[in-house]
């Protein structure tokens, strides 16, 4: 028996970076009225700021964990194409896909992400494309919207504010452990011991959670897969060598495979 008092809501969201935040979005707009609690073992955005000046151990707690998730104070790039960054085009139709990336991309404008599109200039692009072709490189061309490490914070605060009143926001709340009734999800156990009940949990907890995701996917003989691991090496090189490239794709993405073993060779950014 817990010494804690059991809450109940009607879908518990674990983690608040953007996965947790956007079903958090989708909920109140489709299903109003719904009691909805959106919790992360991280601090808020204020608070992870100030952490980041703290000791080494502090400072990756708060790049990883927290509102907005790991990204929070990253370069803020929305690659909005289905070709690279995923593979939920394994999961439905390309169109269905498209028309999502169009959506999210519209509530990021919502909340004051930059009206601004780079990679937009279709013939310019073609003739690298071309170029690259002759080359047995394979351009793969993709509009981008840059929020920018600096925009990135205030957006996600104004996501905040939109969510303030619809949902219950606990910051500083770790999840330790989801409780099941049988087959059914039946809520989460917290950090400190506490039961909160719900019949619906959404698990989001993003890098910073990874490990504890794979730990409670095991305990629930839920099955796994293993995502392919790519090897980078970092190459520098001065701007001007890619000035004609990035000035007409901004970021590109060439794809390269080697005769030897058919391996796929990419630029990463």
């Amino acid at each position: 028996m817990s010494p804690f008092k059991i809450e109940k809501f009607d879908i518990i969201i674990a983690g608040t970076g953007p996965a947790g935040i956007f079903a958090a979005l989708e909920l109140v707009q489709d299903a109003p009225g719904l009691r909805i609690l959106l919790m992360d073992k991280g601090a808020d955005l204020d608070s992870r700021v100030a952490q980041r000046s703290a000791s080494k151990e502090s400072v990756m707690d708060s790049y990883l964990s927290g509102w907005g998730g790991a990204g929070a104070f990253s370069d803020g790039k929305l690659n909005l194409t289905s070709k690279v960054g995923g593979c939920l085009n394994e999961y439905m139709e390309e169109m269905e896909l498209l028309n999502l990336i169009d959506y999210v991309d519209s509530l990021y404008l919502k909340f004051g992400a930059p009206k601004e599109l780079h990679g937009t200039k279709r013939e310019e692009i073609g003739k690298i494309a071309e170029a690259a072709a002759r080359h047995d490189l394979k351009l793969i061309p993709f509009k981008i919207r840059h929020l920018g490490t600096d925009l990135c914070v205030p957006v996600l605060k104004k996501i905040r504010d939109e969510l303030k009143g619809k949902v219950e926001i606990r910051l500083h709340t770790c999840a330790e452990e989801i409780l099941v009734d049988g087959e059914k999800v039946a809520g989460i156990r917290t950090g400190d011991g506490s039961e909160i009940k719900s019949e619906y949990v959404v698990m989001a907890p993003g890098r910073g959670g990874a490990e504890w995701l794979g730990r409670v996917a095991k305990s629930l003989n839920l099955t796994t897969l293993i995502n392919p691991v790519d090897i980078g090496v970092r190459v520098e090189v001065p701007a001007a060598v890619m000035k004609d490239i990035t000035d007409v794709v901004y970021e590109s993405k060439f794809v390269f495979y080697s005769k030897r073993f058919d391996d796929q060779v990419r630029t990463f950014c």
